[in-house]
């Protein structure tokens, strides 16, 4: 004979991850995500226009410079920036490096990741500087 048993279910309000800052900032750092995605999908069409011709892709730059968009793009470049500090910051707990026997520590990990970033950063941005 089986006998059910009630599954044990939390009681949440919707708003549960508003009243920790921990949880609000995770919740903050998943939301980023979907801005850096809705980006991604704003460059691929910008490079499907270009392939498109010269017509298309200035119909398509003129529709990206309306205030929306540029409201858009600073947001998400706003939380591009806080997923990669993040992101970066949990480096050296999600990333074990050994050399040997010898393991790197962690926090050395986190600060070669940040001047990593910083110097990639750095030259594209001469890059794009001096290209334009």
């Amino acid at each position: 004979m089986s006998q059910s048993y009630e599954t044990y279910k939390p009681k949440l309000s919707p708003t549960w991850w508003l009243k920790s800052r921990n949880y609000f900032l995770f919740m903050m750092r998943e939301l980023s995500s979907v801005f850096v995605a809705a980006f991604v999908i704003l460059f691929l069409y910008q490079l499907f226009a270009l392939a498109e011709g010269e017509e298309a892709y200035a119909a398509c730059r003129s529709a990206l410079t309306t205030p929306g968009f540029v409201a858009f793009y600073a947001v998400a470049f706003v939380f591009a920036i806080y997923h990669t500090i993040t992101w970066l910051g949990v480096m050296g707990r999600v990333q074990v490096v050994r050399m040997g026997a010898f393991t790197v520590p962690p926090k050395l990990v986190t600060a070669g990741a940040f001047v990593g970033f910083f110097f990639v950063s750095a030259a594209v941005g001469c890059i794009l500087l001096y290209a334009l």
